[in-house]
């Protein structure tokens, strides 16, 4: 009845925003994935027709409509769909919400070299709320006086401290899921603060570039950048603590970042000169213009003698339904997921030809795309792993053969798996549907 549930709600809702996006943009607008069409239409406009035809599908049922939306393969759709829970005012008062009814000490929102990033701690950590106050006067300041002669990074970003102690403080990194088109931490950021009470842990989620401006490599390279900032000590001038334990946590293509941001650093030069020239240049193929300013950082970043040096791995990773393997081969949990309330067969298509086009010069098979492909030579430096995932999951396959490689390999593995639970749950229990057991 749950899973049901959870299905008839989902079909509504891609049977809504399908046929808004089609009274909107007309016909070519739900087959076609091309991105220039997305200002021909306002985003308010698009949500606004949507609750109308909600309210008719819920009448006479979505699935039928449904069914067609998400065999188009539509970018559109999936932008419009998942990206009501990405849009900045939905994430602030996700993050306002937490703060006030689940009783966050810090629930923030800050730039950490180049990557902007929430930032949450359910117990009170006075170092950071400082750091966090004097990063918003800095900011407020820049912006009121707007010096000509003065960098704005550079006021907001302190350099590497001169040999000043921080304290230590375990931090998990989270990588949320989305499709890479979205992200989902408004959805994500009460159970996590949840596990800040349980670990007494800071959470910092990362807002990694997006599609469809941003393909492969630019997520990964940003979240790279972000991971080695903390883990080399580079952010403790922005936070006022040193990072101790890291645990790096994703739901869906956030656990594809996660797994290839060990894949990267086991490989050592990054595997290729794709993602090796992406790093080295600090910056991603995105639209706007690179500031003076973030190149300075980065070249600093990468060119200071540790950074240069083998990265240390996270000291575990925990994710849920991981979207290990991008290429579209098929197996018997993609066959029998083919229908999944939350990831159907044809939205992973979409997902995955627009992450990197078939056209492109890199594999969907090369590890740093699908980490599934790795070589147990990486996959033998791994630290421990659990991974979440659930039997009706389209990916179950991935993960738990991925997961006996990994054993195989002499990694601490653990694979759990729910039952009556679609793709990437996680986020399920904040909308007040229990998480079944193992």
């Amino acid at each position: 009845l749950r899973f049901q549930l959870i299905k008839r709600s989902m079909d509504l809702l891609y049977a809504s925003f399908g046929k808004a996006v089609e009274l909107t943009r007309g016909k070519r607008g739900i087959d076609s994935n091309d991105a220039d069409l997305e200002p021909k239409s306002s985003g308010l406009w698009v949500t606004v027709v949507a609750a109308l035809a909600a309210s008719y599908y819920n009448v006479i049922g979505p699935a039928s409509k449904s069914a067609q939306v998400v065999t188009s393969s539509s970018t559109s759709v999936i932008q419009n769909t998942w990206g009501i829970v990405s849009l900045t005012a939905v994430k602030r008062a996700s993050l306002e919400a937490t703060r006030i009814l689940k009783g966050a000490a810090i629930a923030d929102r800050i730039d950490i070299f180049g990557v902007s990033c929430f930032i949450l701690s359910r117990n009170p950590f006075p170092k950071l709320t400082t750091a966090l106050r004097k990063i918003h006067r800095q900011e407020s300041f820049a912006n009121e006086v707007k010096l000509s002669t003065i960098h704005e990074q550079s006021l907001v970003h302190p350099r590497y401290n001169n040999g000043e102690v921080f304290d230590k403080k375990d931090i998990i990194l989270h990588l949320s899921g989305g499709g890479f088109f979205a992200h989902t931490i408004a959805s994500d950021l009460p159970y996590l603060l949840d596990w800040s009470a349980a670990t007494n842990a800071v959470v910092i989620i990362p807002e990694y570039s997006l599609l469809p401006h941003h393909k492969f490599p630019d997520a990964l390279v940003e979240v790279a950048r972000l991971y080695k900032s903390l883990r080399f000590g580079y952010a403790a001038t922005i936070l006022g603590f040193q990072p101790d334990r890291i645990v790096v946590s994703g739901e869906s293509v956030g656990g594809n970042l996660a797994f290839a941001l060990c894949v990267g650093i086991t490989m050592g030069d990054y595997g290729d000169s794709i993602f090796h020239d992406h790093l080295l240049s600090g910056r991603s193929d995105r639209e706007d213009p690179v500031s003076d300013d973030e190149v300075e950082t980065s070249d600093e970043l990468i060119y200071h003698e540790s950074f240069l040096a083998k990265a240390n791995l996270p000291d575990a990773l925990l994710v849920c339904c991981p979207v290990l393997n991008m290429t579209l081969d098929s197996t018997p949990s993609r066959i029998l997921g083919a229908n999944d309330p939350v990831l159907p067969s044809g939205l992973v298509r979409a997902i995955s030809n627009s992450y990197l086009p078939n056209e492109g010069a890199v594999s969907k098979a090369h590890p740093l795309v699908s980490p599934y492909f790795a070589p147990d030579s990486v996959l033998s430096t791994f630290p421990p792993v659990l991974i979440f995932t659930s039997y009706e999951d389209p990916f179950l396959d991935d993960s738990v053969n991925f997961n006996a490689r990994l054993k195989r390999a002499g990694v601490n593995s653990s694979l759990r798996a729910v039952h009556e639970m679609p793709h990437a749950f996680w986020a399920l229990s904040t909308a007040g549907i229990p998480v079944s057991s193992t």
